[in-house]
């Protein structure tokens, strides 16, 4: 009888090994910014041309993902100049720009909107919000939301900052593996010679009585 339980309990964790879902493997992502060149922000056409302006470098990095979760990366690294941009330029305007934005080599165009602020000592460029973006790759999907930033200008010059976003990773729920039909034949053929060595048993067990 030991034997037999052993047997029965083998054959018992083989089906539930079959039918546990294969664990989450991890993914290579590569983001990749175009980057983007704004310039005149807030210049009333008094001013030093092209002043304001603001330049998101192109820049890629490479993560690794292993299920659902997120994660904050860099998109530019910014450069804010600031000169003299007319008399009665004071104010805030509102401007808007985009660069595309390459995930695993899809890509997608990301726009963006911003303001700046400009004061009689002080400029001050704010990058707000953006549409949201969602990359979809079947096993997994990427919803990307740029994180808003300032950089203050104090005086003419070069000041510099970095430009981010949320990545947002959905893996997609992998359905239970199914044993397949030649694999629970078997199993079905092992219980069955279990119960039948377990009836010879008894029957032998019941003669040696008599």
């Amino acid at each position: 009888m030991r034997f037999l339980t052993k047997v029965a309990l083998g054959l018992a964790a083989l089906l539930i090994s079959l039918t546990i879902s294969p664990a989450t493997k991890a993914d290579p992502l590569t983001i990749s910014s175009g980057g983007f060149s704004l310039s005149d922000l807030g210049n009333n056409g008094g001013g030093v041309p092209g002043m304001d302006s603001l330049l998101g470098t192109a820049t890629s990095a490479d993560h690794t993902i292993s299920g659902s979760g997120g994660f904050i990366a860099l998109l530019n690294p910014l450069t804010f100049t600031t000169a003299f941009t007319g008399h009665g330029s004071e104010g805030t305007y509102n401007f808007n720009f985009a660069q595309d934005l390459t995930i695993n080599g899809v890509t997608q165009t990301l726009n963006i909107v911003g303001t700046i602020d400009i004061g009689t000592f002080i400029d001050t460029v704010h990058i707000i919000s953006s549409d949201p973006l969602t990359f979809d790759f079947g096993t997994f999907s990427v919803d990307v939301n740029v994180l808003p930033t300032s950089i203050d200008g104090f005086g003419p010059g070069e000041f510099s900052d970095f430009l981010k976003a949320q990545f947002t990773i959905t893996t997609e729920t992998e359905p239970t593996a199914t044993p397949e039909p030649a694999t629970l034949s078997l199993l079905g053929l092992g219980l069955a010679g279990v119960a039948a060595k377990l009836r010879r048993r008894r029957q032998a067990s019941q003669s040696k009585i008599t």
